[in-house]
């Protein structure tokens, strides 16, 4: 779906060469993508959009060391996430080292940071995921893609994604069981 058109290959692979009129391209054909990514997070459109700069940002730093134009999108998502957990423990460090009255006024706005730290049971479970299980789990449950598309889309075999898929599914479920108790 994102990747299999030549002219994205042949985009990915001018921009691995450095040539920033293709990345330009491809953040154009990608931003949408990364940004619905976010925004399954919880994270508002604001902190979504800087998330996403970030992520593209980084990603043209090092699409140079990019194997295969076959896995861009996963391996976009996968910076995406990885942005998305940085500010996540960077936030969780600036409410460890923030006042009382200071966490009050932060609680009483309800941002989507506070909604993610509220959750942070959850964000424990979830970060014990591999880049590659999270990749499936974003885009086959908050994307909705089928597994067909997320094979294409992380360079894989319908059949594997399928089995990491209901494996992480059932571990996760389990992890969460033993959080409760």
């Amino acid at each position: 779906m994102y990747s299999s058109d030549p002219d994205k290959k042949d985009l990915i692979e001018m921009a691995r060469k450095g040539q920033k009129q293709a990345f330009s391209q491809l953040v154009k054909m990608y931003y949408g993508l990364v940004m619905h990514f976010l925004l399954d997070r919880g994270l508002g459109h604001a902190d979504a959009e800087d998330i996403a700069q970030e992520t593209f940002l980084k990603a043209y730093s090092k699409v140079h060391q990019l194997s295969s134009a076959g896995s861009f999108a996963g391996w976009l998502l996968r910076i995406a996430r990885n942005v998305w957990i940085d500010r996540f423990r960077k936030l969780q460090r600036q409410k460890n080292h923030t006042e009382e009255s200071d966490l009050d006024e932060l609680f009483e706005s309800r941002s989507p940071e506070v909604i993610a730290l509220d959750n942070a049971a959850v964000y424990d479970v979830y970060s014990t995921l591999k880049p590659r299980e999270t990749v499936i789990i974003d885009l086959r449950v908050f994307q909705q893609l089928s597994f067909s598309e997320i094979a294409e889309i992380i360079g894989s075999k319908e059949s594997n994604v399928r089995l990491i898929f209901h494996r992480t599914m059932k571990r996760l479920r389990n992890q969460s069981k033993e959080n409760l108790k």
